[in-house]
């Protein structure tokens, strides 16, 4: 009988050692970096990969830094829930990827960052993380054969279009012409494409205009396409014949590995004189003498009446810059105190609904709670539950907590349209909450309970 209880409290003597050091060394949440390819064409995109995940589920969606970079232009990609088992612990988390175009050949880094993340480690506790970032690099480089483009342009599928837009059918002179050129291009942000160069002549004046820049990202392939529009206006100032030059624009093919061109045609021009702009001018010399005569004579007749004209004018020229800066200093007051309220915050969330967007809705749901003085001063969801007091409204939130931090195939989809109105219908109980309470401490101000104002024996104390 000694030996079987020797081996039981041999194991128990080595189970309680292992329990203890399980407990002071909690699972830790998992980083890991990638960037892809280590090597990329100058404006094409290195992918830099980010996967988060955290024991058990996280709590809220973890602070991430912009990874801007020197001389090259970072846009987010899509991110996506990941699952993984590790030593028999479940983790949850969250994929980003960010793409980084360099604008210039050499080595890029990227050192010094940091993510905060929180997290259910034991439930319902919490822990709070800061995760250093190992340095990552990549490099950047001209393919040889494309060292003699200036500037150096590289793309997948690049094409250029132009329209030209006469002020009439037979141009003359006083007549505008305005050529407009927009390039497009693929795997490139629209603010690396070269602008336009609209050539100047004598005899037309050239006005050229802003650029228009177009970015549009494919939602399943983060395919980006660009798209950079110029224009220049030509105002037609003597009549001839006029060539706008053709546009030849250089560019690396990226799948093809050569070089390529762009062509746009030359735009000819014939403008003739104008005589109607002749005749007018004329016209106008030869009657302004005729026409000064009486102008004199009408302001001989009338002079004190035009001179109080005149004053009348002054002192509305005195009065209504003031005026007009006073209502505009008073619309502005009142549109940047509707942009802070609450009623500002909760119009944007439901926008953010309208979308179905779960990260927009969640972040718009959080700014809300910020401007919501009936959950203050902790603002905060888990004060917005308390106070509310709403199993319904628990599980709309808990449905969208679930669906951004802990995604599972068994677990109920959120719905939009059923947040919205628990979150509604909880903000219009918890007003009306807050209204009754501060009606009820206005009537205890103006109605203090003090002494009474009546004798012992019940009638009022004579007045005096």
């Amino acid at each position: 009988m000694r030996h079987p209880l020797a081996a039981v409290a041999l194991m128990l003597g080595l189970l309680i050692p292992c329990a203890a050091l399980a407990q002071q060394n909690p699972p830790e949440p998992i980083l890991r970096m990638a960037i892809d390819p280590p090597r990329v064409v100058v404006g094409q995109a290195a992918t830099l990969r980010i996967d988060l995940l955290a024991p058990n589920y996280m709590m809220a969606p973890p602070e991430l830094p912009d990874f801007q970079v020197r001389n090259a232009v970072t846009r987010q990609l899509r991110s996506v829930n990941e699952n993984e088992q590790r030593d028999g612990v479940s983790y949850a988390g969250v994929r980003f990827e960010f793409a980084i175009h360099p604008q210039e050949p050499g080595s890029y880094a990227i050192a010094g960052q940091a993510i905060t993340i929180k997290y259910a480690a034991e439930p319902p506790a919490t822990r709070e993380a800061t995760l250093a970032l190992s340095p990552i690099a990549f490099e950047a480089f001209i393919p040889d054969a494309a060292s003699a483009l200036q500037p150096f342009l590289a793309a997948r599928n690049l094409s250029i279009e132009q329209t030209v837009n006469r002020s009439s059918d037979q141009l003359k002179t006083g007549d505008a012409v305005t050529r407009t050129v927009t390039i497009k291009a693929e795997g490139i942000p629209a603010m690396l494409l070269p602008p336009v160069k609209f050539a100047a002549f004598d005899g037309l004046k050239l006005y050229p205009a802003q650029p228009s820049l177009q970015d549009k990202t494919d939602g399943r392939t983060d395919v980006l396409s660009s798209a950079r529009t110029d224009s220049g206006v030509y105002m037609l100032e003597k009549a001839g014949d006029y060539v706008l030059p053709p546009i030849d624009l250089r560019w690396w093919n990226t799948g093809a590995q050569s070089i390529d061109v762009a062509h746009l045609d030359p735009v000819t021009l014939h403008a003739e004189a104008n005589p109607a702009a002749g005749d007018a001018s004329s016209i106008g010399t030869s009657g302004a003498r005729r026409s000064w005569g009486a102008l004199r004579d009408v302001i001989a007749d009338r002079w004190k009446s035009i001179a109080l004209v005149l004053l009348a004018l002054a002192g509305l020229g005195w009065l209504m810059p003031r005026t007009i800066r006073a209502i505009a200093a008073r619309h502005r007051r009142h549109r940047e105190a509707y942009l802070r309220s609450e009623a500002f915050a909760f119009s944007k969330l439901r926008r953010a609904a309208r979308h179905g967007d779960a990260k927009a809705v969640y972040f718009a749901l959080l700014d809300w709670l910020r401007r919501f003085e009936p959950v203050a001063p902790q603002h905060t969801l888990e004060a917005f539950r308390a106070v509310a007091h709403d199993a319904a409204l628990d599980d709309e939130i808990g449905a969208v907590e679930r669906e951004l931090f802990a995604p599972s195939a068994g677990a109920a989809r959120w719905s939009p349209h059923r947040l919205l109105r628990q979150v509604g219908g909880a903000r219009r109980n918890l007003s009306r909450r807050a209204r009754r309470h501060e009606h009820t401490r206005l009537l205890q101000n103006l109605n203090p309970v003090g002494p009474s104002s009546t004798t012992s024996f019940g009638r009022p104390k004579p007045a005096r």
